[in-house]
């Protein structure tokens, strides 16, 4: 399953950190509230990249949770 941008946004900025995984989404949330409209459009538009890669590489692909 492809990331959504936000996971995106929050992978890229949580490499290497060694904080609790509650504590540290806290504070990606709040950051990501945080982010101006361009920078949140930039994440939105990689997500939409992936995804449309992943559909290529999976055409049959359905997300069953």
């Amino acid at each position: 399953r492809p990331p959504n941008a936000f996971m995106l946004f929050r992978s890229y900025y949580c490499k290497g950190k060694k904080q609790r995984q509650v504590g540290l989404n806290k504070i990606m949330s709040q950051q990501w509230i945080a982010l101006p409209l361009e920078e949140r459009a930039k994440w939105k538009a990689l997500a939409g990249e992936i995804k449309k890669e992943h559909k290529t590489r999976h055409p049959n692909y359905k997300y069953c949770p």
